[in-house]
Formats: structure tokens, sequence, C-alpha cells
């Protein structure tokens, strides 16, 4: 779910899910600013991941910075789903957010930097999944602070659905947000 700041038409956030060998990649982008400048960046940095998706999430971190370097910058969260082994990898930078619902709710920490610009080593994180579990990445739009509490039938709501009402519910009246949510069923 992409949702543009409001009173503009396009938004600076953007999201690729695709197939990788055995799993799954998922991406969230949200470039500096908003408006149609912002949706440009975040149009070609979209069409790279999609292009480029990989398991290897710091490396791929490392060639988009590249690829960007010296434009107005994004953050961007990567993660790495290996459906057989039951694990997901993150990396982030910037204030991108990873969290895990399930029996615990488990939150996974971007470093600090902009990708394009002045981005730290990547730093991949691996986190361990249980059937049922609610992978939910989203951008600096979303209010931080919800929990499962504050939302119960996160656990009941189809993926798309929960992308959708965390970005309705939760997001900011400032900014673009954008949201993935993934339910991983061993």
């Amino acid at each position: 779910m992409i949702r543009p700041c409001p009173g503009e038409k396009v938004s600076g956030d953007a999201v690729v899910i695709r197939p990788l060998e055995g799993g799954l990649f998922a991406a969230i982008v949200d470039v500096l600013g908003h408006g149609p400048e912002a949706h440009e960046l975040a149009l070609i940095i979209g069409e790279y991941l999609s292009r480029y998706p990989s398991s290897d999430i710091a490396g791929l971190m490392k060639r988009l910075h590249q690829h960007v370097k010296g434009t107005r910058g994004a953050v961007v969260g990567l993660c790495a789903i290996d459906e057989a082994a039951g694990r997901a990898v993150y990396a982030g930078t910037g204030n991108t957010v990873l969290r895990c619902f399930g029996k615990t709710e488990t939150r996974l920490v971007s470093l600090d930097g902009v990708l394009g610009q002045n981005m730290r080593t990547p730093r991949p994180q691996t986190l361990e999944l249980e059937a049922g579990d609610l992978i939910v990445l989203y951008t600096d739009g979303v209010r931080d602070r919800f929990t499962s509490d504050d939302y119960p039938s996160i656990f009941h709501h189809a993926p798309k659905d929960v992308a959708r009402t965390i970005v309705e519910r939760f997001g900011k009246d400032y900014d673009d947000a954008a949201c993935i949510a993934v339910r991983y069923n061993a």
C-alpha cells in the first residue's frame, strides 16, 4: 500500500515485492521529500530493485547506493525471506522499519544514513520465523508506536488488508506513507 502525502498526486515512497528462488524479496523505499521529484527517484529505485532482487541484501544495498549516488537520496529497507529455512534477513538504511507480529513482537533496526549520500555499511539481521508470523515493513510516514493491541485483528486480516489498514490508521497526515505485509506460512 502506498499513499501520497495529502495534497500530492504522486508519492516518493515505493514498494517492491519479487519472488526469489525458495522465497520472497521485499523492499520499502522512502525518497527524501515528497511530490513529483521524489516520485521520479522512487520509480528509478523501484525499477532497479525489481530488476535485481537478491537474497544478498547487503550487496544489493551497496550496488543500489552507487546507482543513485549524488541524487536527493532515499532510505530503504530490504528483506529476503527464505521459506524453507523459516528465516528473514533484513538490512535497512535510514528510518525504514521491519516488524514481525506473531507469538512475540520483534523489531529490526535500520542503520543511520541516506542511500545515495552517506550510507553506512549494511549490517543484515536475521529473524527466525514461525508459521503464521506477519512481517511488516513501512516508511516513516507511518506512526511507529502502534502495537497489536492497537490493531488486534492484524492476526486475522489478509496481508494486503493489513498493509492498507496500517497506512490508513497509522499514516501521518504530512508525509507519504507505504507499507508491505507478508504472512509466513511454513
